[in-house]
């Protein structure tokens, strides 16, 4: 009886080290002072069930100078981040400074027609929702003696479905003058509304301007700058002058919109 408990107990074990020494063998031996690299690759992520395609795009920068005065940058930046979000901005700078004979304008106006499609890429989506929002970011300055002003606005966005709008978004509008500065900082939204798969259009324009009137003294020019480094070159304005040191990378205004399954009841 003791030999035949003896002989299972040897079995047992035998079955247990069997796969360790299997395991053993494949055992890479490596020399001292050798660099391990161990890689890790992390899984892809799934895609979103509902997705936006791009289509056709018609995007307008018009400037408009008169007298004594600036414009610069000028973009229209469209970018997709992930299939399911588009961010749009728009940079620009307008300055107006004291002329002798005349007054000073500086405008530039911007202008975005961009086609799309939303689909449903999991047969699972019964209904979806598409949201926008919007942010101003950027500085307006006057001259104390007032003899100017500068403007941001109005910054508006519109999705389209044919000719029928289904939402819109505007931030903001400021104005400064007599002296006035302002930093902007303005957000607008989250507005959702429900989606079906199809194409839309989105329709975005943007508007910045500087006015001087006709000076024979020595002024300061007037901005509306709404674009990073090095769209306003420095000789426009002092070193004094209130925003020193700023950061711009963020200017402009900018518009993002987001599709999304609709999860409501």
């Amino acid at each position: 009886m003791r030999k035949i408990r003896r002989l299972g107990i040897s079995a047992l074990l035998l079955s247990l080290l069997t796969p360790l020494a299997g395991f053993a063998g494949q055992v890479t031996s490596v020399p001292p002072g050798t660099a391990v690299t161990i890689t890790v690759t992390p899984g892809a992520a799934p895609p979103p069930p509902v997705s936006i395609t791009l289509g056709a795009r018609h995007a307008h920068v018009t400037p408009e100078r008169a007298g004594f005065s600036h414009t610069g940058a000028g973009n229209i930046d469209v970018a997709q981040p992930s299939p399911d979000v588009v961010v749009v901005t728009m940079t620009g700078v307008a300055v107006a400074g004291g002329h002798p004979a005349k007054s000073s304008l500086a405008t530039m106006s911007f202008e975005l027609t961009q086609s799309f499609e939303v689909g449903f890429e999991n047969p699972k989506v019964k209904k979806a929702k598409i949201s926008i929002e919007g942010r101003v970011i950027g500085l307006l300055r006057s001259e104390r003696k007032g003899c100017g002003s500068a403007s941001e606005g109005p910054g508006c966005a519109t999705i389209n479905s044919d000719s029928v709008a289904l939402t819109t978004l505007c931030v903001p509008e400021h104005a400064v003058a007599a002296g006035e500065s302002l930093s902007i900082n303005d957000h607008d939204g989250l507005v959702e509304v429900p989606i079906a798969p199809g194409k839309y259009t989105l329709h975005q324009t943007f508007t910045i301007a500087a006015t001087h009137n006709k000076s024979l003294r020595l002024t300061r020019a007037v901005s509306s700058e709404f674009a990073p480094d090095p769209a306003l070159d420095p000789l426009w304005i002092s070193y004094w002058e209130p925003f020193h040191g700023a950061a711009k990378k963020d200017f402009g205004f900018q518009i993002t919109i987001k599709v999304a399954e609709d999860t409501s009841k």
